[in-house]
């Protein structure tokens, strides 16, 4: 999600929606990535984006420094468009991605510009009803919660048995023989870069951001987006419990 400055319209009318959709489109194209729900507003935008082998940071910046540069040269205008760089959270599960997607698509009419969903032209649901809430009740589904408290479970930061990635390197490394130190060192060696991917999949299943995790690994956000992404033949899983002994 991205913001105008101060609350002003970073689309002042369809041909600024246009420009920035075919910009939105070519980017994801070009970044491998999946465009999975969009809706544009008047003073802000939110995206659900499975992101490939480009990181979400560089697509937003992209799209985020294109559209200011069109909008001002357009109306001629100077200064910052949006506040600030994006707002992102990692989604974890396919109820929560259902939730988000349909939150997405509601925030028309919660802004009360239409009564139904499918009315609002600028939205992936593009005219097709909204598809019945089967995943679960989200009536009070929020994925920008001001209080921490009532962050949804389903937002995997919230885990609190989460093991730490230590933990999860020390089990990965007794499970594969590679040392913690090569882990987390440059070493290219095929078996392990293969424990780099198997310990990246299972960090991230217990909650961890790629960001951690790329930290954590010494490598690269984009290298970590690879990995996440890998297929892994290390036939044995890490349980969260076996983690944290």
């Amino acid at each position: 999600m991205a913001h105008g400055v101060e609350g002003q319209d970073i689309f002042h009318d369809d041909t600024d929606r246009m420009r920035f959709m075919e910009d939105l489109r070519r980017l994801v194209r070009e970044s491998e990535a999946g465009l999975l729900a969009y809706c544009l507003m008047g003073n802000h935008f939110h995206l659900a984006i499975q992101v490939g082998t480009v990181t979400l940071t560089s697509i937003m910046r992209r799209l985020l420094t294109g559209h200011a540069k069109a909008v001002n040269q357009r109306h001629d205008r100077r200064g910052h468009l949006f506040w600030g760089r994006h707002e992102a959270i990692l989604c974890s599960d396919e109820k929560y991605l259902a939730g988000l997607i349909r939150y997405i698509h509601l925030n028309p009419v919660r802004a009360g510009l239409v009564t139904k969903a499918e009315d609002w032209p600028w939205s992936s649901l593009e005219g097709k009803p909204m598809p019945e809430d089967a995943a679960g009740n989200f009536d009070q589904f929020d994925p920008w919660p001001r209080v921490e408290a009532t962050r949804p479970s389903l937002i995997r930061l919230a885990r609190i048995d989460m093991p730490d990635i230590d933990e999860i390197g020390k089990d990965v490394s007794a499970q594969t023989g590679i040392l913690l130190s090569e882990l987390r060192s440059n070493a290219c060696r095929r078996p392990v870069v293969a424990a780099k991917r198997f310990l990246t999949q299972e960090a991230v299943k217990c909650g961890h951001p790629l960001i951690a995790i790329a930290r954590w690994l010494k490598s690269s956000p984009t290298t970590l987006t690879r990995y996440a992404r890998a297929k892994v033949k290390i036939p044995v899983r890490l349980s969260p419990s076996k983690a944290r002994r």
